[in-house]
């Protein structure tokens, strides 16, 4: 498939897909036409930028996306070392997501006393270091 289409599906823009393509998020699209400079998109390309978008909207940055990506790819590792980094790259996951559940416990508290009148519900949010 072309950009075009890619960018139909995905909803990015081009220039995203460039920019993935630039920074090894994706292979790079073959151009099976010599006469033109038309690139053709596998549907893994498709499948991988639905990814790096999914993990961007929960917070991930391109860094960290491409390490995973990095990890997956890597065919110089060993399937048991690959484990392990995808495991590390899990809990940081899980780490994450325990001090979301902290920071939102404390949103909803100043929510609740904002809601009560309270004047201290800044002040509970700012609580949120101090459970973590």
């Amino acid at each position: 498939m072309r950009i075009g289409e890619i960018t139909r599906l995905t909803g990015v823009s081009k220039d995203t897909v460039r920019f993935y393509e630039r920074q090894g998020l994706l292979d790079e699209a073959p151009q099976p036409g010599l006469t033109n400079n038309y690139k053709e998109y596998s549907a893994q390309a498709l499948r991988r930028i639905e990814l790096i978008g999914h993990a961007k909207a929960l917070g991930f940055t391109l860094k960290e996306i491409a390490e995973v990506i990095a990890v997956w790819q890597e065919n110089a590792l060993d399937a048991q070392t690959k484990r392990a980094m995808l495991q590390t790259k899990i809990a940081q996951i899980d780490d994450k997501a325990r001090s979301m559940a902290v920071l939102r416990a404390g949103l909803v508290d100043a929510l609740a006393k904002v809601e009560t009148g309270c004047d201290d519900g800044v002040a509970a949010a700012g609580n949120y270091k101090d459970n973590q």
